[in-house]
């Protein structure tokens, strides 16, 4: 069941035309490599791992709970955790198919 709910997340999340391509990105990292870990990740290891600047990686984050993907609980500064949970939300739909 987990693996569904990450597999919607992931899905609806690079649906979102709203969200920059760093955040669509960030947001595949975040289920694949993150997601699970007793060790919450900081900002330096998820810029890493997207190759892109920390300020970069803080702006996708960002980018994601304005958009409603997840909540941050503690940003952090560089070196200390970053606590943050997906929220579950529904495919945006793309309006009414043409015949």
């Amino acid at each position: 069941m987990l693996e569904q709910a990450k597999d919607r997340w992931l899905r609806a999340v690079m649906h979102d035309r709203g969200l920059s391509p760093a955040a669509r990105v960030l947001g595949a990292v975040l289920i694949s490599d993150f997601l699970g870990n007793t060790r919450a990740p900081d900002i330096d290891a998820l810029a890493k791992a997207l190759c892109v600047s920390p300020r970069t990686t803080k702006r996708a984050l960002n980018q994601l709970e304005q958009a409603g993907w997840l909540t941050i609980d503690n940003l952090g500064k560089r070196g200390k955790p970053v606590h943050l949970a997906l929220i579950d939300r529904p495919l945006p739909t793309l309006g009414p198919s043409r015949p």
